[in-house]
């Protein structure tokens, strides 16, 4: 966080500027007292060197000019008060190097009637009457770093300023349980900046309060302020000038930002969010008081927890309403279309309705939507800074049209100037069979700048950039891998996403036919679920089996490259993972028909492909019935032809099945196809692609061989024989005879040969 001087303050809140960086104070030359309480030789009699340090805090609070008090670690059970001042360019600096914390009753430091005093990054823990932190009458104070808490105690502040002029308090927390976590009265040209302001849940008296100022000009920046029953912020009657910019202010029983009849305050570019009573509320006295450039949702007992009260967004009440400026706001309150989100002179109403009554707010705007906050601001609002409260400055988004106002009409509303960083979206598919991933980032999202380049890491010690979006890459080993893929901007912004994939070895590729309909299981065409619907074996009904370990299986459908999962709910299945974890794990069961069954590990359950879900696939049954059968056809083996050696014509389940099959035609058509089913121990069953029917051997053989059976029995089996001249033979399991093209070919095939000849061998095409 980047702060302006002091002297300039006021000046740079009404005209906008940047916030310049203030480093730490420069080492004294004329030397550094020690107080290491730790030390078994230290003495507060001693000289406070690093041979002999101070014991206590205490003991160096009477530092001269420039000269710094270096505290190393410990509980330093004492309350210090500082007794000396700097000056301009040497301040008495009281710095602690290690863990230094004041605990104890009254712990805590003082300074009364100083100037030119730094405090840096300690912390306080303390509890009764008197403040973690009491700067009275003092001046030219700095506060950086480090902490300050009241953890007992009530109706104490843990951080009091009182008749402080010129002071910064900056990078700390305050934790406060008490009337308020930070008080500022009768202060002028104080500035608390980027410090987080958060009360102790408990017996605190109500209402408390985040921050509370009184005084002239003073500055809160890019502060963080959560609960309180008060109010985050309070800028009391006597406050004028004061400047509440870039804050994030958070939930809380209280108001957000209170300004209780101050004067000239600007409440410019904050968030507030999830407050029960308003947002922003300008009541009493209040007069030229700007509420410009801020970002409000939630607010008004809607937001989550319990609230014992309501609000509005943004209120202005009673005499505020004189010359109030209300404008370039975002607010929604999450209660439709146009809710009771504003309050006019103490009447709840819509923005519309606000508009009508006070002529203000003409660029607000009801909306949730963060864009709506982008390049959208007033510049020219009092209290504006040329950096938000991240210290990042005002940049154009090409992506959305410039609608603010001012010298710079890019800006956005709210605390946070939006930059855009890519949004990573990746697709990952695997092919097994080649061990690869292909990763598609295509519907990544470009952050403000457009995209210039994809990395993509594997996991296997590759990486890979490129302009494109899309890249495979083959893994020489199988495996559990991790892909990153990071999108980077022209601008160097860059967004990172990883998928961890399981790249498995892969055991066969096949395809599933269902014994209830005579149909491949394939993806259904209308989502990602799996569904027996497929006449034949095609590229979309193929998957591979692949070893999951521990006799499991993952099956990866090819056409999506995903495995199938059981879903959450232990019912749905469908290809929707790259990564292996127990849903996408089963287990293949042989059954004694030679159908086999798959079980999900996910549950115990077998997949089931019955008409009643309209041969969607489920794991919905604990038994094994007809619907969780199915019959493996390995790829290769799917849509094979036999050409008969006996007269070089091709075998036909003729007239589509209805007729035996006879080696008869010239070409290969559907009544020439036919897919070898594995049946297990060696036997295949032939499925006839003319009329989707097994082939039988008719009558125990006697009978010439037909293509009419709905599943697979004794005479529905065959041994396929490889003969040495790459032919192939079958052998019928209902009478152990050769399937023969009898009489050269003229007449059916029948299984009736105990030997093999010319007229028993086939050519087997793909």
């Amino acid at each position: 966080m980047h702060k302006p001087s002091l002297a300039g303050l006021t000046a740079l809140a009404l005209t906008g500027g940047t916030l310049l960086a203030t480093a730490a104070p420069a080492h004294a030359a004329e030397g550094t007292l020690y107080v290491r309480q730790l030390s078994s030789a230290c003495s507060d009699q001693g000289p406070g060197t690093l041979e002999q340090p101070f014991c206590t805090i205490a003991a160096a609070a009477a530092a001269t000019d420039g000269e710094w008090v270096d505290v190393g670690s410990g509980n330093y059970r004492e309350r210090v008060t500082v007794t000396t001042s700097g000056s301009d360019w040497m301040p008495v600096v009281f710095f602690a190097t290690g863990s230094a914390t004041l605990v104890g009753p009254n712990a805590g430091f003082v300074i009364d009637g100083q100037h030119h005093v730094t405090i840096q990054n300690f912390r306080v823990n303390g509890y009764g009457d008197s403040p973690a932190l009491d700067i009275r009458d003092s001046s030219a104070i700095t506060v950086d770093g480090g902490g300050f808490a009241m953890v007992e105690g009530a109706g104490t502040p843990a951080v009091r300023l009182a008749g402080v002029t010129d002071a910064s308090l900056r990078h700390f927390t305050v934790t406060g349980r008490g009337a308020a976590g930070m008080t500022i009265a009768a202060s002028s040209d104080v500035s608390v900046w980027d410090t987080t302001v958060t009360t102790v849940s408990g017996d605190t008296p109500s209402p408390t309060v985040g921050i509370q100022v009184d005084g002239s000009r003073n500055t809160l920046l890019g502060n963080t302020v959560s609960g309180f029953t008060g109010a985050a912020v309070a800028v009391e009657p006597g406050a004028t000038g004061t400047v509440v910019v870039n804050n994030q202010i958070d939930g809380g029983p209280g108001h957000g930002i209170h300004n209780r009849g101050a004067a000239g305050t600007a409440i410019t570019n904050n968030t507030v969010r999830e407050r029960c009573l308003d947002g922003i509320r300008i009541d009493g006295a209040s007069t030229g008081v700007s509420a410009q450039n801020n970002v409000l949702t939630t607010n008004g007992g809607v937001g989550p927890g319990t609230c014992f009260g309501t609000g509005v967004e943004l209120g202005v009440y009673g005499n505020a309403v004189r010359d109030v400026v209300i404008d370039y706001n975002n607010a929604d309150h999450y209660l439709g279309s146009s809710p009771t989100i504003y309050a006019w002179n103490g009447t709840p109403m819509s923005l519309a309705a606000f508009r009508a009554a006070s002529g203000q707010a003409a660029h607000d705007r009801e909306t949730a939507n963060l864009r709506d906050a982008f390049d959208s601001a007033n510049s020219a609002a009092p209290g504006y800074q040329t950096e938000d409260r991240d210290g990042r400055v005002r940049i154009d988004d090409p992506a959305v049209p410039n609608t603010g106002v001012g010298p710079v009409t890019y800006a956005d509303r709210g605390a946070i100037e939006t930059i855009r960083t890519p949004v990573v979206r990746t697709a990952l598919t695997l092919d097994l069979s080649a061990s690869a991933v292909k990763v598609d980032a295509t519907a990544s999202e470009s952050g403000t700048y457009p995209i210039e380049s994809y990395q993509f890491t594997f996991g296997d010690g590759t990486t890979v950039t490129q302009t494109s979006p899309v890249v495979t890459h083959h893994y020489a080993n199988p495996g559990e891998y991790t892909v990153s893929t990071k999108v980077i901007g022209t601008d160097g912004r860059s967004g990172t996403r990883t998928d961890p994939i399981s790249v498995l070895r892969r055991t066969a590729t096949v395809g599933l036919l269902a014994l209830s309909n005579l149909r491949y299981v394939a993806p259904s065409s209308g989502g990602p679920s799996l569904q027996a619907n497929q006449p034949g074996l095609t590229a979309a009904g193929q998957f591979d089996l692949a070893d999951a370990g521990s006799g499991n299986v993952a099956i990866l459908s090819r056409a999506t490259g995903r495995y199938i999962a059981t879903g959450s709910s232990g019912l749905a299945v469908a290809p929707t993972s790259v990564k292996v974890a127990d849903a996408e794990k089963f287990t293949v069961l042989r059954n004694t028909d030679g159908t086999i069954s798959i079980r999900s590990v996910v549950g115990n359950r077998y997949l089931g492909a019955a008409s009643t879900h309209s041969f969607y696939l489920l794991p919905d049954t604990t038994s094994i019935g007809t619907a969780q059968k199915f019959y493996r056809v390995v790829a290769t083996d799917a849509d094979r032809s036999f050409k008969a050696r006996a007269n070089g014509r091709f075998v036909t389940a003729d007239s589509a099945g209805a007729k035996p099959l006879i080696a008869n035609s010239t070409s290969v058509g559907a009544g020439q196809r036919f897919d070898l089913v594995d049946l297990g121990n060696g036997q295949i069953g032939v499925f006839a692609r003319a009329n989707n029917r097994f082939v039988c051997a008719d009558n125990g053989g006697l009978n010439p061989l037909i293509a009419n059976r709905t599943s697979v029995g004794a005479w529905e089996r065959f041994t396929l024989i490889r003969n040495a001249d790459g032919t192939v033979s079958l052998k019928a399991g209902a009478n152990s005879r050769y399937v023969t093209a009898e009489n050269g070919g003229a007449k059916p095939l029948i299984a009736n040969r105990t030997a093999i000849g010319p007229w028993e061998k086939f050519d087997l095409g793909s």
